[in-house]
């Protein structure tokens, strides 16, 4: 059974007692598990991976990642200790269950994949916001990122996921081994839903903060991002600045998002969109990386 979470319990409790008398715990390393993101995510960040890992810091104590998604870097990176949140609870759930309850979302997947046709996928849609089993959600909601159209979360006004079930032959429904790889690159991580605003900041920690870009996509939990969040999420990098933590933001390259960040690192990368809820968004554009450390 996936153990209970504690998503309002002080982070610096957990593991502060360790982390503050360990050095340069989360230096990279030769990478033993060979795991990836096991979700396709609008926004992923495969494609400037290496653009990402060239840019972060040198030794920090613990690697935070408030608007969680695929976590494609995470992945990457396989830090020794990690927080990682985001407010869609499906996600976090699915995170969970990948993490405490692998084998049996695994055979959940599997009678997904032996039944799906489009009668079946309509059926699933529904019973994502009815079943209360984590295990089950979280087989669900892979089951239809797999087999949904483009692999697009989105949500109605009701909160009620609505992409249709995108064309697809043989989707890849179950991947076991990846799943089972994954599950053990999260054992020593906590993973929780909330806002990116709960999540503490403390020192000498990194924070890799991908949001729903500026006036791109932004429905991915129904109540959407626009200026506000932005100028909320400029201020709370600040307060990281000024606590003593690193931080990495990826956003849109436009002239909003340069001026709230004018006083930091800001440096242009050309990305990759194969996932995006708009043919238009897919190829190539740019976008920005912004840094509060050299």
């Amino acid at each position: 059974m996936i153990r209970p979470r504690k998503y309002h319990e002080p982070l610096g409790d957990t593991f502060s007692s360790v982390l503050h008398d360990i050095a340069d715990v989360n230096k990279p390393k030769a990478h033993t598990i060979q795991a990836r993101p096991f979700l396709k995510w609008v926004g992923g960040k495969r494609s400037v991976l290496p653009e990402l890992l060239a840019r972060m810091p040198a030794n920090y104590e613990r690697y935070c990642e408030p608007f969680l998604g695929g976590g494609a870097l995470y992945f990457a990176v396989q830090p020794k200790y990690a927080y990682l949140s985001d407010i869609n609870f499906h996600l976090i759930i699915t995170f969970q269950a990948v993490s405490d309850d692998v084998d049996r979302l695994i055979n959940n997947l599997k009678i997904h994949d032996r039944k799906h046709d489009k009668e079946y996928y309509l059926k699933a849609r529904e019973r994502l916001f009815t079943e209360k089993d984590p295990a089950k959600i979280a087989g669900l909601f892979i089951y239809l990122n797999k087999t949904c159209f483009n692999g697009l979360y989105r949500v109605n006004k009701s909160g009620k996921f609505n992409v249709p079930m995108g064309d697809y032959k043989n989707p890849p429904i179950v991947d076991e081994e990846n799943l089972r790889n994954a599950s053990q690159v999260l054992q020593n991580t906590e993973v929780a839903q909330h806002d990116f605003t709960q999540l503490p900041i403390q020192k000498k920690h990194f924070y890799y903060i991908d949001p729903p870009y500026h006036k791109t996509y932004d429905g991915y939990n129904g109540g959407g991002f626009g200026t506000q969040e932005h100028e909320k999420l400029a201020e709370y990098c600040k307060e990281i600045d000024n606590k003593g933590g690193y931080f990495m933001v990826s956003n849109s390259d436009n002239s909003f998002v340069r001026k709230l960040y004018k006083s930091y690192d800001i440096e242009r990368v050309s990305a990759s969109r194969s996932v995006s809820c708009k043919g238009h968004q897919r190829g190539k554009e740019n976008e920005l990386i912004i840094r509060n450390y050299k």
